[in-house]
């Protein structure tokens, strides 16, 4: 028994080492591999070493573009080199899911092709369609991990922050919306995305705010009431979250807690160095 505990604990160090290395790698190994097959899959096609070309050609051919072969060969380039250099991956994601439907299409349109029986027994070329799927389930998993661009002081933030604005959520004004209040208690913090607002103490404008701001940030650490009122314009969009939400967010997750904390306090900087107004705003609706 004593042996097994001790395998056990040598298997459960080697897991937190492996997993972590994964954990910081996975993400950019996806993103090269993505990468690679795209290239590499769709620079064959205009050559005549595809072993995918004479299905793409009977998939494609209602398609009245003379040469749409090398259309789709730049296409699928075009994602790969996306994939590869890490600012464009966005634009290779939506390259991606514009693409994939077509890839999918030879399931319904060449069923000769495609499938042994149908519905389960599928032909070579129906199997190299299927594997697509793969690729759209990669795909999804680099897009979910997009950064959002970030403005002003916070565009510094730490990667992490990207993750609590995932979680939080979205909204947008339609008439003018109040997100705090002044004199009562505050159960949100809101980052807006754009648009912005004024900020009102006694009913006199004392400051602006505008996209990539937080409101009511704060209120989440003093738990008091707002002490100006913060009003945005129609077509504000915000992240929000609630208090207990964020809570359970960061709780016991050192790396969020401090994105949180480091995005907030380049906020804060931003709006210091912007004047008293500006600094006002930061301090008015966060409940000092």
């Amino acid at each position: 028994m004593l042996v097994w505990r001790r395998v056990r604990d040598s298997l459960d160090s080697y897991e937190i080492a492996i997993s972590s290395w994964m954990e910081r790698h996975g993400y950019r190994l996806l993103r090269i591999a993505m990468g690679i097959i795209f290239i590499w899959f769709g620079a064959l096609k205009p050559f005549g070493l595809s072993p995918a070309e004479a299905l793409v050609a009977r998939a494609t051919a209602w398609i009245p573009i003379p040469g749409f072969l090398y259309v789709l060969t730049v296409w699928e380039v075009t994602i790969g080199v996306c994939f590869l250099y890490r600012p464009w991956v966005r634009w290779g994601v939506a390259l991606l899911f514009l693409h994939m439907p077509g890839t999918l299409l030879p399931l319904i349109t060449l069923p000769d092709a495609t499938w042994v029986r149908f519905p389960f027994a599928l032909s070579l070329e129906g199997q190299y369609i299927v594997k697509n799927l793969v690729l759209i389930t990669a795909g999804i998993v680099l897009g979910g991990q997009l950064g959002h661009r970030l403005r002003g002081a916070v565009r510094a933030a730490p990667d992490a922050f990207h993750a609590l604005l995932r979680q939080g959520e979205l909204g947008v004004a339609g008439d003018a919306a109040v997100l705090a209040r002044e004199g009562e208690a505050m159960d949100k913090v809101f980052f807006l995305r754009s648009g912005g607002g004024v900020v009102r103490v006694g009913g006199r404008e004392v400051a602006r705010i505008g996209p990539d701001q937080f409101i009511g940030e704060m209120s989440f650490f003093t738990h008091g009431s707002a002490e100006a009122t913060v009003e945005v314009a129609p077509g504000t969009r915000w992240v929000a979250w609630r208090h207990d939400r964020l809570r359970a967010l960061v709780d016991g997750r050192t790396t969020l807690e401090h994105a949180l904390v480091k995005t907030i306090a380049l906020d804060l900087v931003g709006k210091v160095r912007n004047g008293n107004a500006p600094a006002v705003a930061a301090r008015s609706a966060v409940g000092e």
